[in-house]
């Protein structure tokens, strides 16, 4: 893991704490891997150095009177892929918002691909249910066939679910902005540049 990458996570994991908390606490992290890096350490190795970021996490938060294991609860395996698919979605309209009308298509063109696939995987719940309810039909017991359809609409709503948040979330991670800056945009970012370097 690299200096960016950690202080991302970092960042990420201690998103309860305010902002200038998280930019302090953050800054004592950097300032350190400053510093071995000027004693010829590798960065790798010096973030190695620091142990699990769960664990950095932890203690960071006790240090600020916060008790980690109510605030890890919330972080499951669900509450993780719900987050990760919301940063998605977020990504993905940011990048519609910039690309191109013929780039947006596309997106949308996967998107609607990956709707139709969602709707194919209910044909074997429809097999399933109907072949139950075939069975069920010589029971004498007249709701047990309303629960059996509620059962597989609820395994199906599941497992769509978590197929459609496992697809989208691979698919749409790595968008990345298409469209070309016009000439004023271009001129604009050079003179910034321009005068960044000038100030160095």
């Amino acid at each position: 893991m690299n200096q960016e990458e950690f202080i991302k996570k970092l960042k990420d994991k201690l998103d309860i704490l305010l902002p200038e908390v998280v930019e302090a606490e953050v800054n004592i992290y950097i300032k350190e891997i400053e510093i071995k890096k000027m004693q010829n350490l590798k960065e790798e190795d010096i973030i190695r150095a620091f142990g699990d970021i769960e664990n950095i996490q932890k203690e960071i938060l006790k240090k600020h009177g916060i008790n980690p294991a109510k605030v890890l609860r919330k972080e499951g395996f669900v509450y993780k892929k719900f987050e990760e698919l919301f940063q998605v979605i977020h990504r993905v309209v940011d990048t519609m918002s910039k690309n191109s009308f013929q780039d947006n298509v596309k997106i949308l063109f996967d998107l609607l691909i990956l709707i139709i696939f969602i709707c194919l995987i209910k044909i074997p719940f429809i097999l399933v249910r109907n072949l139950g309810d075939g069975l069920i039909s010589y029971i004498d017991f007249p709701y047990i066939s309303d629960i059996w359809g509620i059962l597989i609409d609820l395994i199906y709503i599941v497992i769509a679910v978590i197929v459609f948040v496992n697809i989208f979330t691979k698919w749409f991670k790595n968008l990345k902005t298409t469209k070309k800056l016009k000439t004023k945009e271009l001129e604009t970012i050079s003179l910034q540049d321009n005068e960044k370097s000038k100030k160095n």
